[in-house]
């Protein structure tokens, strides 16, 4: 019990304090599974490469957002 409240407590805490990384992964995960289903045969396995770039993507403007509001409070 003590596992399911400590993973609860750790999903509501990225909800909660980084949201854009919440919100962009579950758009990212729709995207690539609206690809998936609609995409048809030839394009279906192109979901999991695109899903990988959505996510680096994701990970990338926000590392360099991090960056902005760290060298911003530094040099305040």
């Amino acid at each position: 019990m003590k596992t399911l409240l400590a993973a609860w407590e750790q999903i509501y805490g990225l909800l909660v304090e980084d949201g854009q990384i919440a919100i962009g992964t579950l758009v990212a995960f729709g995207l690539a599974a609206a690809w998936s289903i609609f995409g048809g045969v030839d394009l279906r396995d192109a979901a999991g490469p695109i899903l990988f770039c959505l996510l680096m993507g994701l990970l990338l403007v926000n590392l360099y957002t991090t960056g902005r509001k760290a060298y911003a409070k530094r040099t305040q």
